[in-house]
C-alpha cells in the first residue's frame, strides 16, 4: 500500500508539472503563432496588389485612388506612413481571420507621395525602371512588413528582340515586292505572309557566325541556315510566339544550337507606337528641334542644332528628346547619302557617356563620328556604372558613306570618309516602326566588327552586313544589369505584365 501511494503520489507530481509547463508556454505558443500570422497576412497584402496589377496594368497608376475590394470593405492601398504619430493607414481584415493587411506605396525620385497626376515621376525609379510597396500584416500585438521590388516586362530583358523576322518594307526594292506592296504583304508573322517576303536568317557558316550572347526574343519564328547559337547558359531565355517547333531552315543540314532555355507559344510583347509620350516628360532645355548633333563626354555634352554649338551639362532627369520640324514623311532609304532635309529630328550622336542617360527621337538615330574630326571615332561607350539608352520611332543607325559610281545607274560604290572599321556600342536601343541597321550595309568594302553590349528592340530585322562580304561582322552580347536596371525613361511593351525582382522583411516592421 505505501508503495502504491508512492507511485501515486509521484504520477500526480508528474501531471503538475507538465500541466504547469504547458500553461507556462501558452503565451510563447499564442505570440510565435501570432507572429507566423502577421507574415502572412503581409504576403496576402502584397499578393492582392499583384493580382490587381495583373487585371490593369495601369492600377499603380492610380496610387490610391483605386477601387475598393468589394461592397462595403476598406481601400488598404496607402501612401506612406513615416512611423511617427497615430497610424493612419487603412487596413483590411482577411475573410475567416482576425489578421490583417495594409498596403503603402513608397515613392521615388524625391517625391513625398505617389501622384495621380504624375504617376511615373513619383513611383517609377528613373534609374532603375522599378516600383517599390510596402505590405504589412498584424495578428493579434504582432506585426510584420515585406518590402517588394517590382517590374514590368521589358524589351531589355532581352539581347535581340523583333517584332518581325523579315525585312522592312522600306528596304523592298521592287523584287518581288515595293515597298507599297511589302508594307501590304509582308507586315505579318511567318505563319500568315507570303514565302515571297525577304527572310534575314540566322546563320553560321563558311562567312558568318551568328551567336546571340544572351536572352532572346521574337513575336515571330524563326529561319535558320546551319547552326547559329542562341544563350550562353540556361538562365538565357530564348523564346519565340510561333507554335512549335518554332523554327525552320534557309538552307540544308541546319540544326540550331540552344544554349539558353528554347520556348515556344511565349506570349507576344506589343510595342508602342511612338516615344511622344517622352516629349512631356524632358526638360525644355532639352527639347530640340531637327537635326542634332550631340557629342558625350565624360564631363558634359556638345550640342548642336539649329547652327548653333553649346555645351551642356547632362540632364537632371536624364532625358533627351528631339522633335522634328519641317521634315515631310521622309524615311531612310535603302540608299543613304545623308541629304534629308534639316528640319528632320535625326539625332547624330558618339562619344564616352557618364552619366545615366536616354536619348530619344521623333526619327532616326544615327551612330557617327563628330563631322570634323578626323581623329575621333563613332563609339558610344561608357565611363563608369552607368546606362544609356536609345529610342527612336523610325530607325536606329549606324553611318557608313560610300561613293557610288556609273552612270546613269551606279554600278559599284567604295567606302568614303569618315569611315568607322569597328563600332562599338554600349546601349539598350530601341527602333519602334523600323529597324537596326548598317547605312548602305549592302555597298563597298567590307568593314570591321560591330560590337554591342546593351540590348537590340527592333520592329523588323535589320541588316548589318552581307556575305560579300560588305558591312561590318557582329559581335552582340547582353548587358545582364539590364536585369535588373535601365536607362531612363526607357519605353516597356504596352501592357507588360509587373514581376516581383526581389522582396525582403522589413525589421522593426511599420
Amino acid at each position: 500500500m505505501v508503495v502504491v501511494l508512492a507511485v501515486m503520489m509521484i504520477g500526480t507530481m508528474l501531471a503538475i508539472a507538465a500541466l504547469s509547463l504547458t500553461t507556462g508556454d501558452q503565451p510563447e505558443l499564442r505570440k510565435s503563432l501570432a507572429v507566423k500570422q502577421a507574415y502572412a497576412a503581409a504576403e496576402a497584402g502584397l499578393h492582392y496588389y499583384l493580382f490587381h496589377l495583373a487585371q490593369d496594368n495601369q492600377y499603380w497608376a492610380k496610387c490610391t485612388t483605386v477601387a475598393a475590394p468589394g461592397p462595403g470593405q476598406p481601400n488598404p492601398v496607402n501612401q506612406r506612413w513615416s512611423g511617427s504619430g497615430s497610424d493612419p493607414r487603412v487596413w483590411r481584415t482577411l475573410p475567416g481571420d482576425d489578421s490583417s493587411y495594409t498596403i503603402e506605396l513608397l515613392p521615388v525620385n524625391g517625391a513625398s507621395s505617389c501622384d495621380p497626376a504624375n504617376p511615373a515621376l513619383t513611383m517609377i525609379n528613373t534609374d532603375t525602371g522599378m516600383m517599390r510597396i510596402r505590405a504589412s500584416g498584424r495578428a493579434g500585438a504582432a506585426k510584420r512588413s515585406i518590402i517588394a521590388t517590382l517590374r514590368r516586362r521589358s524589351f531589355i530583358d532581352y539581347l535581340y528582340f523583333t517584332d518581325f523576322e523579315t525585312s522592312d518594307p522600306v528596304t523592298y526594292t521592287g523584287n518581288p515586292y515595293t515597298a507599297a506592296e511589302a508594307q501590304t504583304n509582308c507586315v505579318k508573322y511567318r505563319a500568315q505572309r507570303p514565302s515571297s517576303c525577304t527572310v534575314i536568317s540566322f546563320a553560321n557558316n563558311a562567312n558568318v557566325n551568328d551567336k546571340i550572347n544572351g536572352p532572346f526574343h521574337t513575336n515571330d519564328d524563326i529561319i535558320v541556315c546551319g547552326s547559329p547559337t542562341f544563350g550562353r547558359r540556361p538562365g538565357d531565355v530564348v523564346e519565340v510566339s510561333g507554335p512549335a517547333p518554332g523554327w525552320d531552315n534557309s538552307c540544308s543540314n541546319s540544326n540550331p544550337i540552344f544554349l539558353g532555355t528554347w520556348q515556344t507559344a511565349a506570349k507576344s510583347l506589343a510595342m508602342p507606337p511612338t516615344n511622344s509620350s517622352l516629349s512631356t516628360l524632358v526638360a525644355a532645355a532639352y527639347k530640340f528641334t531637327g537635326t542634332t548633333t550631340i557629342r558625350l563626354s565624360t564631363a558634359n555634352m556638345t550640342v548642336t542644332t539649329g547652327g548653333t554649338t553649346t555645351t551642356k551639362s547632362y540632364p537632371a532627369n536624364g532625358l533627351i528628346y528631339v522633335k522634328s520640324g519641317s521634315c515631310g514623311t521622309t524615311i531612310a532609304p535603302p540608299v543613304q547619302d545623308y541629304s534629308e532635309p534639316s528640319g528632320c529630328a535625326n539625332v547624330y550622336v558618339s562619344g564616352t557617356y557618364s552619366q545615366n542617360l536616354t536619348i530619344a527621337s521623333e526619327k532616326d538615330i544615327i551612330i557617327r563620328p563628330p563631322v570634323g574630326d578626323a581623329t575621333a571615332n563613332g563609339d558610344l561607350k561608357r565611363s563608369g556604372d552607368v546606362m544609356l539608352g536609345l529610342i527612336a520611332n523610325n530607325f536606329i543607325r549606324v553611318y557608313h558613306r560610300v561613293t557610288r559610281s556609273g552612270t546613269p545607274t551606279p554600278t559599284s560604290c567604295t567606302n568614303s570618309l569618315p569611315e568607322m572599321d569597328d563600332v562599338t556600342i554600349e546601349a539598350a536601343m530601341l527602333s519602334l516602326s523600323h529597324s537596326f541597321i548598317v547605312d548602305n550595309s549592302a555597298c563597298g568594302n567590307g568593314l570591321g566588327t560591330l560590337t554591342v553590349t546593351g540590348s537590340i528592340a527592333q520592329r523588323f530585322r535589320g541588316p548589318v552586313g552581307t556575305l560579300s562580304p560588305t558591312g561590318f561582322s557582329k559581335a552582340y552580347t547582353y548587358d545582364d544589369r539590364l536585369r535588373y536596371r535601365e536607362p531612363p525613361f526607357f519605353l516597356v511593351p504596352v501592357a507588360a505584365a509587373w514581376r516581383i525582382v526581389r522582396q525582403n522583411e522589413q525589421v522593426p516592421a511599420r
